[in-house]
């Protein structure tokens, strides 16, 4: 159960080097290693390879060197997160939508491959889905029979890599009234119907489950309870809190979420994975220099996390 601390605005802020060698003094013992720098919606959705994934040779560039530092600071890279999204809204808004797609689902593949080049076993890859409530382009059964597509799309590379994909709760807004609603995999027994039939067309487990815990906190779903509906398909964690209506990915305490029932959740589920951190916009509220002490916030929280975790066992 190592503490974990999400990439983004880290590396990207003091470089690569400098970066994992203040996660280590901070506290961290492994990182989510973010694979969507730099990535823009603009350039995506004009079918533009953009970010990490600008060349051909780009992202691998950036994964030679983490992996060295990585290594050189003896920090697992405990998860990835692929780059979002897997899917564009095939209406007038996005004439490219097609292409685009398809160009993201190639993006995403290559991304598992960069996953287990740094040694790395699990990937987050988020569901298609649509990211607006007032334009919605699919139904659910849609929605699902898009999803099916797509992560049968990324069976081979799995089975070539080794590498398992999470699935993730989603949510989506709509921007005028600033309402939330259930978007794929929120609802844990859509969730559970996704990795059976998954798991059934790749004929083994290449598929489990990362729970974000600020998307169930937007959805007014319980931590506790999708961490009990769910069991051991949850494999990682995105760990961060909020006010109820925004996804601020802020530190634990700073937000709304009742984290003794998620502690419970876990406890209850026997979960051992990483406790990881995706808290990475709390970063950008303070000036660089104080980077290493907000870094030590949360591996602290962390710490804390289990600490209670392992009393909870005796």
């Amino acid at each position: 159960m190592k503490i974990s601390i999400q990439t983004a605005n880290v590396l990207d802020v003091v470089g690569i080097d400098e970066g994992f060698a203040m996660l280590k003094k901070a506290g961290a013992e492994a990182v989510d290693l973010a694979l969507d720098i730099g990535m823009s919606w603009d350039e995506l959705k004009q079918c533009r390879r953009c970010g990490l994934f600008a060349t051909e040779t780009s992202a691998w560039d950036y994964a030679k060197e983490v992996k060295a530092a990585a290594e050189k600071y003896g920090i697992e890279i405990g998860q990835c997160h692929a780059p979002a999204p897997s899917y564009f809204p095939h209406t007038d808004m996005y004439p490219h939508a097609e292409e685009a797609t398809k160009m993201m689902w190639e993006i995403i593949a290559e991304s598992i491959r960069i996953c287990r080049y740094v040694g790395c076993s699990h990937i987050v890859v988020h569901p298609c889905c649509d990211g607006s409530a007032r334009y919605p382009s699919l139904t659910k059964e849609e929605e699902y029979k898009w999803n099916i597509a797509f992560y049968s799309y990324l069976i081979p590379t799995l089975k070539e890599t080794g590498v398992t994909c999470c699935l993730e709760n989603m949510y989506c807004q709509d921007w005028g009234t600033k309402k939330t609603y259930l978007s794929a995999c929120s609802d844990m027994n859509e969730t559970l119907r996704y990795l059976d039939e998954l798991n059934g067309i790749a004929g083994e487990k290449l598929f489990a489950f990362c729970l974000d815990i600020g998307h169930c906190l937007l959805l007014g779903i319980d931590p506790c309870d999708a961490l009990v509906k769910l069991g051991d398909k949850v494999e990682l964690l995105h760990i961060h809190d909020n006010d109820g209506f925004g996804d601020l990915h802020i530190a634990p305490y700073l937000g709304v979420c009742n984290w003794e029932r998620f502690l419970k959740g876990l406890h209850a589920i026997g979960y051992k994975g990483n406790l990881s951190f995706e808290t990475a916009a709390i970063n950008r509220k303070f000036p660089k220099e104080v980077l290493p002490e907000v870094l030590g916030l949360i591996a602290g929280t962390g710490r804390y996390f289990r600490d209670r975790l392992n009393a909870m066992e005796d």
